[in-house]
């Protein structure tokens, strides 16, 4: 019985930080567009942004400055959220070997699953404290959050 609780609240846990994630993202995606333009338009200044799970580094590469993607950890129940740049820092998320820190202190790397090749192999990120499965990314589908910055950029 316990094993099958375990599951049902690691399940509702999930579920939460997904909603987390997407609530984080929206608020800072929400609160550039209003800094952005201040005419209230046709969406009344709101604009929801969408996340999809990613595993790969040519998932992330695909994204446009402007987007977001998000990384949860379950077990810390801490999610960081990266706005996309021109600088590509981003695709360190998912490159295989990178390592970076964990709110609990942990260190986490970035390691290949073995599932597709090159850019397109899948990773997990493997926490030395939370574990390895522990940790998902997600992003915005490629240039959705960006679409108000192109005619700022020009």
């Amino acid at each position: 019985m316990s094993k099958k609780t375990n599951i049902v609240s690691r399940i509702g846990l999930t579920s939460g930080l997904a909603f987390a994630v997407a609530l984080a993202v929206w608020w800072s995606v929400a609160a550039q567009a209003a800094d952005e333009k201040h005419d209230h338009g046709a969406h009344q200044g709101h604009h929801v942004a969408h996340l999809n799970h990613i595993t790969t580094q040519a998932e992330v590469e695909a994204l446009k400055p402007g987007d977001a993607l998000a990384m949860a950890c379950n077990m810390c129940k801490h999610v960081m959220v990266q706005h996309v740049t021109k600088d590509n820092l981003h695709v360190k998320l998912m490159t295989i070997g990178q390592k970076h820190k964990c709110v609990c202190g942990g260190t986490v790397t970035v390691v290949g699953t073995g599932k597709g090749e090159g850019k397109s192999e899948e990773v997990n990120h493997v926490c030395s404290k939370c574990g390895d499965d522990a940790m998902f990314v997600c992003a915005t589908k490629p240039g959705s959050g960006g679409e108000h910055h192109h005619a700022t950029d020009k």
